[in-house]
């Protein structure tokens, strides 16, 4: 693909993922997503100049110009996110695949997002899209079996069921939420065993990592808290992108 043509794909899903991060907030606090964007703390609706993706958060300065509360970071975190793997979807996957892709990448996002700011999942983005997975591989719109589809949900959600309550037996606390359980279905929905796979080793590999990384820097004086479902995103999102190498590394073992 041209590069003309990759940087304009790129800034298209900034755009996009500008609009996810209005979805990912509105579900949380329950905003109707017809409302004009405004600043969550002083209330006042934003110009049409501080919505550019990236751009106005790096003039702004990372706050509100009325207020000069602090915005998020998780803004322009989601909108490179958002168009660096819909960018990297669009140049790695057979276009017969692309749209389904496109809908669990940007449910993967939102969830992300959610989870990131207030530890939640909403159901619309993991548990209920798990349906449409299983429809779309019945349509031949993924590269696997509507019984893959269906036994991978089903599987996926068992398994970290099982996990949280055997967590939950040992160390009497919850260590996976509800939320997790509901994602990694829609995952095997959508991207099957080896999407599973990849969520959970990656996840958990990378959660180890930044709990590692984390514990390092600060010296917290109390057991961290972090949320799961970023980092099976970001392993179910790898499997797809990577999914001919990591087939052929399994099959060679």
């Amino acid at each position: 693909m041209p590069g003309i043509e990759i940087v304009f794909l790129f800034i298209l899903f900034l755009c996009w993922g500008s609009f996810l991060n209005v979805v990912a907030y509105r579900l949380i606090f329950r905003a109707h997503l017809s409302t004009r964007s405004f600043c969550p703390h002083c209330r006042k609706q934003l110009w049409w100049r501080d919505l550019i993706p990236l751009v106005s958060y790096a003039i702004l300065r990372g706050k509100c110009r009325f207020c000069n509360h602090r915005i998020s970071p998780l803004y322009p975190i989601i909108e490179l996110l958002t168009a660096g793997s819909l960018t990297a979807l669009i140049c790695t996957v057979q276009p017969h695949y692309i749209p389904a892709y496109f809908i669990f990448f940007s449910a993967l996002i939102v969830a992300t997002r959610t989870d990131l700011e207030s530890f939640l999942i909403s159901r619309l983005t993991s548990l209920f899209l798990a349906p449409v997975g299983v429809l779309l591989s019945a349509l031949g719109l993924l590269p696997i079996t509507v019984t893959e589809s269906i036994l991978s949900a089903l599987l996926g959600y068992l398994f970290l069921y099982a996990t949280a309550q055997v967590f939950y037996w040992v160390y009497g606390k919850e260590g996976v939420g509800e939320g997790d359980f509901d994602l990694i279905a829609c995952i095997g929905a959508f991207a099957g065993a080896l999407g599973i796979w990849s969520a959970l080793f990656v996840g958990s590999l990378l959660g180890s990592l930044v709990g590692i990384i984390y514990y390092m820097a600060y010296r917290p004086s109390s057991p961290i808290v972090m949320p799961f479902g970023p980092f099976l995103a970001c392993g179910a999102m790898l499997s797809v992108l990577l999914r001919t190498y990591v087939s052929s590394i399994l099959h060679f073992f």
